[in-house]
């Protein structure tokens, strides 16, 4: 089995954020694995059987769940709430033996893992999405039995026009692009390999570049391939509109100093949202954030949305 305990990668990125901030050795995550349609889906788990409430957090397609645990998770974990951060299909230590993957497969994986683990233990149910799992999180929770709360980094409808031309790395070019990808699926091509970091503005995943330039080596996340047929539902599929979802309250923590995902492009996505919503800004921060200030309004807001909900 692949372990972070066995990979330096996510060391070096540890090592670049606040001292106040770095997971320590004694307080490292879990790791198991969930069998999901016999691919072993890799966790990075805090336990805390007396918690009330359970965090879900996922990754986008830059990133994998040992650096969620890593800005947030493990804090999340001192602070009593059981945490576990969940590598999707292709990406961190998950061990993959399907042939085919698709977002649809990513919403579906991390919707029965939910529900699998909530029916197996009752605790509340939140969900954390950095980036690409934001949207991600929204998608899936449609097909979850219990969602209590949603913290989002960025929900990005990715089959709206200004949204994917915005974030795309030849966003012009999206008129072009996703009809060539639909074509080549269906001719053979589905599963041909893409580097994210081609065809997204992974440049922009952080703005620290000695952390920039861990990302952009590490295959387990910005340096990692996805199938053509998989980025081409990603950037078409499309959402519950929100202006019908309801399911629970929901929190945008937008980092001020994102060039990837800037507010502009959540308020496209999230405009007449139907459930009660809010936006804080975290000053200073990265789209995958680092700095000291934005971490520590990343850590209170989030703690903040939590008790919220118990009200």
């Amino acid at each position: 089995m692949k372990l972070y305990q066995n990979d330096n990668t996510w060391k070096q990125l540890n090592a670049l954020l606040p001292t106040d901030f770095q997971i320590k050795e004694n307080h490292l995550p879990e790791e198991d694995f969930w069998n999901w349609k016999g691919n072993e889906i890799h966790l990075d788990r805090y336990r805390n059987p007396k918690a009330k409430y359970r965090i879900f957090m996922h990754h986008g397609v830059g990133t994998n769940g040992r650096q969620l645990n890593m800005i947030l998770g493990h804090l999340l974990a001192e602070n009593g709430y059981e945490v576990v951060a969940i590598d999707n299909l292709g990406y961190g230590m998950t061990i993959v033996n399907q042939k085919d993957i698709t977002y649809t497969d990513w919403v579906h994986c991390f919707a029965d893992f939910v529900n699998e683990e909530t029916g197996k233990d009752p605790k509340k149910v939140v969900l954390y999405g950095l980036s690409a799992g934001g949207m991600l999180c929204y998608n899936a929770a449609y097909f979850m039995h219990q969602v209590d709360g949603i913290i989002g980094m960025c929900f990005l409808k990715n089959d709206d026009k200004t949204v994917g031309k915005e974030t795309a790395k030849f966003g012009w070019a999206n008129g072009v692009v996703l009809p060539a990808m639909k074509a080549l699926s269906i001719i053979g091509l589905k599963r041909f390999p893409i580097p994210m970091k081609a065809v997204s503005k992974m440049n922009t995943l952080v703005n620290d570049n000695k952390a920039l330039k861990v990302f952009m080596k590490d295959k387990t996340s910005a340096g990692a391939n996805v199938q053509m047929q998989f980025l081409y539902e990603y950037m078409s599929y499309s959402p519950i509109p929100a202006t019908e979802f309801d399911k629970c309250p929901i929190i945008l923590m937008q980092p001020e100093k994102d060039r990837w995902t800037p507010l502009y492009l959540s308020e496209i996505s999230m405009q007449g949202i139907k459930a009660p919503y809010t936006v804080k800004i975290l000053e200073d921060g990265s789209h995958f954030p680092i700095e000291v200030k934005a971490l520590r309004q990343l850590l209170a807001y989030t703690l903040e949305f939590i008790q919220s909900l118990k009200s």
